[in-house]
């Protein structure tokens, strides 16, 4: 028996430590409350002339929705579309996202995620913030054990640092500021319907900002919140900037001095000119939200035991990631000489620090998390398999379980669509915000393969916990699931088909949305999905078990013709750009006995020779080395999952950033965690790593096998 794996040794091997020179933004939080934060461990660099994307501080309740009505009710964007089931109405965008109508605009940007507050630096003398040039010798240093933050650096000379760190529980965060010269400044925002902003500045006459002591009160419209500060001297110096002064304490031991000191969790001693500070933050009037998540008694005081000092949090940081690192899963591929398995696991620790701290709450996440804006900040269910898959895979099941209540909750919206639509059950749409209004789009409502994600993921919890069988909430997802796919399906004579109308995965062929058939991905996911739902049924001796079964076993192969795994069973021809989605229905689908391993093999090489992987996105690399490993070819899952693409970059944050406005995509995290318990543990009754050179000498714990061939009913 080998020894058991240093867990420690693996993650702390790949603590990020940067410079001025790299172009990555570190967080800290617990996946419903994070912040992003520059080289001095602070948001002095954000806002307007800095970085106006990345650096926020972002709740998943935290949304804002412009005051007034919409110019056009939200039913009145829905247009027929001919169907198998008749005329049904789709959410569309016929003008396209370019130039939507005034209606569909505002639904598009309403609600939207605002950051709630910018914590900066600024010259004690002067009121100013530090200009980037005297800000000097800054590093930084993610201490990935404790979730803790460590930045040093010179202002005007003179020896810096500052350590961040999140509440492992509450929307909070602890800053232990050691700059002499230099004083701590909150700032407020309104909201703002930008694409990727979170937070505008130009309207500081449409919000309020009122400090009371240390409870600073502010109200956006539909938002109210306040910011609780403890450890410090508060003191509003404008219309929405409030100035933190030391209040004498702090705890100098916890950090000592310079860049060389160590970093001693939870010690505290009195130092002057110390500040050692707690920004909490408290809901007090939300929009309505299908899940919040929120403690009652929201007006109240925080606990000592909440975290109200800096110490506190920090020993509770601490105590969380080393049960966290300890308790889930982890991949040592510290044998291998070769480079590429020194990558591989390092996108692997970060990966799972990011999505823990970004995707681990209530709600879907949005494709950028918790750290920036991205669709203003709504969340796209289709990408919620790849965000919440591996919680299960790598031993975190109740970060996925958390995530799943949004579907329960969800239900009536869904049910209402699916009925709209002429289906029973439940009909999820693609992009959505909390308020369950689906957004309007030329895509987003036509897309298909959102429909058996919840089917997946609740399997996937199952594997992981077997109780989730019992439980009533994932039983009627997944029964009202399979019942909108039953009703989906088009009777092609002793077959059944998909669409129209129907968009698939890759998203091309928009202007076909109206004609479109048989994609080959959907086709096989909703067959495996059907099944799946219908070992649910089994498991609770329902008395319609085995229906689903028959229906799966008409749908239609995946394959042409001719055999070849293709875009479309029969329709359009394979355009190679933006996703090679078909490769999905064998990989990210398990082999159903509808595609030779042959045919899946070609369809791979003939992406990887062909495909312009320019326009291709964050997680299709993961789909890549999801169908080598199924197919047994290790050294083709690692180059694709390493492909040196624009949009496979991962930076030293651990982010992959994808295009101007996207600078990171959870997709690409998930997804990357996802293929490599694929690579590592493999398929149920099937190899060990069979993504993964032998010569590695790969190593793994607590890392689930992903589902394999299932055997008939």
């Amino acid at each position: 028996m080998s020894a058991r794996i240093d867990r420690r040794a693996v993650v702390s091997r790949h603590d990020p430590r940067l410079t001025w020179a790299d172009d990555a933004i570190l967080s800290v939080g617990n996946g419903r409350f994070a912040v992003g934060v520059d080289r001095t461990g602070t948001q002095t660099f954000a806002g307007p002339g800095g970085d106006e994307e990345r650096l926020n501080t972002l709740a998943e309740w935290g949304w804002h929705t412009m005051p007034g009505e919409p110019p056009a009710p939200w039913e009145s964007l829905l247009r027929s579309y001919s169907s198998p089931r008749g005329p049904v109405p789709y959410l569309d965008l016929p003008e396209g996202t370019e130039s939507p109508s005034p209606g569909a605009a505002w639904f598009r940007e309403n609600p939207h995620k605002v950051s709630l507050l910018r914590f900066a630096l600024v010259d004690r003398d002067g009121g100013a913030r530090p200009s980037a040039a005297e800000i000097t010798g800054a590093t930084q240093h993610l201490d990935l054990w404790s979730g803790t933050i460590r930045s040093s650096f010179r202002y005007r000379g003179r020896a810096c640092t500052v350590i961040t760190s999140a509440d492992p529980e509450r929307d909070a965060i602890a800053l232990r500021v050691e700059a002499p010269g230099l004083d701590l400044a909150l700032s407020f925002p309104y909201g703002s319907t930008g694409w990727e902003r979170a937070a505008s500045w130009e309207e500081p006459d449409a919000h309020s900002t009122r400090c009371e002591g240390g409870r600073i009160r502010r109200r956006l419209d539909d938002l109210a919140y306040d910011v609780l500060v403890h450890g410090a001297t508060a003191e509003q110096t404008d219309a929405h900037e409030v100035r933190l002064r030391a209040s004498g304490t702090g705890d100098a031991a916890a950090t000592g001095h310079g860049a060389s000191a160590p970093l001693r969790i939870g010690a505290s001693a009195p130092r002057d000119g110390v500040l050692d500070v707690v920004l909490e933050l408290v809901p007090r009037e939300v929009p309505a939200l299908p899940l919040s998540g929120r403690p009652e008694g929201a007006e109240g005081a925080v606990s000592t035991e909440s975290g109200e000092s800096g110490a506190g949090i920090r020993a509770r940081s601490a105590r969380f990631w080393a049960e966290h690192w300890e308790s889930t899963g982890v991949l040592d591929l510290g044998q291998a000489t070769d480079p590429r398995a020194h990558e591989l696991e390092r996108r692997a620790v970060l990966s799972r620090y990011i999505q823990r701290v970004h995707a681990a709450g209530t709600l879907p996440p949005a494709e950028t998390g918790l750290l920036a804006n991205s669709w203003r900040g709504k969340f796209h269910l289709e990408m919620h398999w790849w965000h919440a898959a591996h919680f299960a895979l790598w031993g975190d099941a109740a970060s996925l379980r958390r995530s799943l209540d949004f579907y329960a909750s969800a239900l009536p919206s869904a049910r209402e669509t699916a009925r709209r639509q002429g289906c029973r059950g439940a009909r999820w749409p693609k992009q959505i915000g909390p308020d369950l209004h689906e957004s309007p789009s030329d895509i987003g409502p036509f897309l298909l393969w959102q429909q058996p994600h919840p089917i997946h993921l609740a399997e996937l919890l199952r594997r992981a916990d077997p109780a989730a069988t019992l439980d009533p909430t994932l039983v009627e997802v997944v029964e009202q699931s399979a019942l909108c796919l039953v009703d989906l399906l088009r009777p092609d004579g002793e077959r059944l088909g998909l669409g129209a109308p129907l968009i698939g995965a890759q998203e091309r062929h928009v202007e076909d949305r109206s004609r479109l058939q048989d994609p080959a991905f959907e086709l096989a996911y909703v067959a495996w999905a059907l099944r799946v739902a219908d070992r649910w049924r089994s498991r609770r001796d329902a008395r319609d078990a085995g229906e689903l079964t028959t229906i799966a076993r008409r749908i239609h192969s995946p394959l042409r013709a001719d055999g070849v795994l293709s875009t479309f069973r029969a329709g359009p021809a394979m355009e190679r750009s933006d996703h090679p989605s078909h490769l999905l229905a064998y990989g990210m689908v398990p082999p159903t006995g509808t595609i030779p391993a042959a045919a899946a093999s070609a369809a791979l090489d003939d992406a990887l020779a062909e495909w312009d992987w320019d326009s291709t996105w964050g997680w299709d690399y993961p789909a890549l080395a999801m169908t080598a490993a199924r197919l047994r070819r290790p050294e083709t899952a690692v180059d694709a999952l390493l492909m040196p693409t624009v949009k496979n970059r991962c930076d030293g944050a651990g982010h992959f950033p994808q295009r101007p406005g996207l600078p990171a995509y959870l997709p690409a995290n998930g997804g990357t965690l996802i293929a490599l318990a694929l690579m590592a543990a493999g398929e149920d009754d099937g190899p060990v790593s069979p993504g993964l050179p032998r010569t590695w000498e790969a190593r793994h714990e607590g890392i689930l096998p992903l589902p394999g061939r299932l055997t008939e009913l």
